[in-house]
């Protein structure tokens, strides 16, 4: 038997079920209200055209994907490696979780964060994560992610990243990253196009023709409050 290519999408599902409702339709809401029938339909292909996977074959292929993320960082030293064992961090688990397959580029994650700076006015922007954590260690001004993962700093939008506002200067920049070009929408406002495969993630919190491009998930934790990721699945690196 010959080399499966990896599909690396499943990866962007927490759940089997949340895999299957990715191909549900408004029209199946709205006609079909049992969602035993819906999830029949989806399964038989009529909504795509693949046929999804079972249950057991999207098991094995999110063992595939996992797999072929892990041999290639056996011999790299990861900043997730500061993080004490002990530490909980809900962020931090989040950001550690993240650092592999950002790394490996079949991942590709925006983050948005805000803090109160001592004038309280509150510092913002958007963050390429891949292209922060490949670039520590350089010259330029950086986050220092070490002290971060250790839980001794907070994550502050600098204003090279992708988006940065700070209201006391009344400054609000943007600059294209590694990964990313900044695009702005009279409808869907500010908008990040990937470099790679094109795809477009909007980060404005409601659903629309880009939504699908990534996954969007708030997380909270005393030490770092609020941090919004933007998981895009990449189907072309850069």
């Amino acid at each position: 038997m010959g080399t499966q290519q990896v599909d690396f999408s499943v990866l962007n599902f927490e759940t089997y079920n949340d895999y299957i409702n990715s191909f549900t339709t408004a029209d199946d809401e709205r006609f079909l209200s049992n969602r035993k029938v819906i999830k029949s339909i989806v399964q038989l292909g009529y909504r795509t055209t693949k046929v999804p996977y079972d249950q057991d074959e999207f098991d094995r292929r999110v063992n595939i994907a996992e797999q072929a993320i892990r041999p290639k960082t056996t011999k790299v030293g990861l900043l997730g490696d500061f993080m004490s064992p002990t530490n909980t961090d809900p962020v931090l688990l989040e950001f550690k979780r993240r650092e592999i397959p950002n790394l490996n580029k079949y991942l590709s994650t925006i983050v948005f964060t805000s803090y109160q700076a001592k004038d309280g006015s509150e510092i913002s922007g958007y963050i390429d994560l891949e292209c922060s954590w490949r670039h520590v260690g350089s010259d330029i001004k950086k986050i220092d992610w070490k002290c971060v993962f250790e839980g001794r700093c907070r994550v502050k939008a600098m204003p090279h990243h992708l988006s940065y506002s700070n209201p006391r200067y009344n400054m609000i920049k943007y600059t294209d990253s590694d990964n990313y070009l900044v695009m702005h929408d009279h409808h869907y406002g500010l908008l990040f196009m990937h470099k790679g495969d094109r795809k477009i993630v909007t980060v404005g919190g409601q659903y629309n023709l880009y939504s699908k491009n990534a996954k969007r998930s708030m997380v909270y934790s005393p030490k770092l409050g609020y941090v919004v990721f933007y998981d895009h699945i990449v189907r072309k690196k850069v």
